[in-house]
């Protein structure tokens, strides 16, 4: 078994859809309606994101965070250019972390664990 993707109800599809690709660099991979959703694939290398806006309200699942983990920390908050909500932070193991606010108030921690 791998993982596949992270699907995110979102509240306006290309609001969401531009955040990520304008400040993460994924790159659109499909876009279709189901029934009564729009739905985009995101690409990153090997990271896949589902965005989902209903036409119908649904329940949104409440999501604590979602985290990917980075080589280069410093690198990637210099090259965000979005200011974070916490962090850095660094854990007595030696791991750091930051954390950004998505469109849709969902929390995305970038990690960098020992080098």
């Amino acid at each position: 078994m791998k993982w596949h993707h992270i699907g995110l109800h979102v509240s306006e599809l290309e609001r969401s859809s531009s955040f990520y690709q304008t400040h993460f660099g994924f790159k659109e991979e499909i876009r279709f309606q189901y029934e009564e959703e729009q739905i985009v694939f995101l690409t990153r290398g090997p990271v896949r994101i589902e965005l989902i806006q209903s036409e119908t309200d649904v329940q949104k699942t409440e999501m604590i965070h979602f985290s990917w983990q980075v080589d280069d920390l410093d690198m990637w908050m210099d090259q965000l250019k979005i200011h974070p909500i916490d962090g850095p932070i660094s854990l007595p193991n030696g791991w750091r972390a930051v954390f950004y606010q998505g469109p849709d108030q969902e929390i995305i921690e970038l990690f960098q664990g020992i080098s």
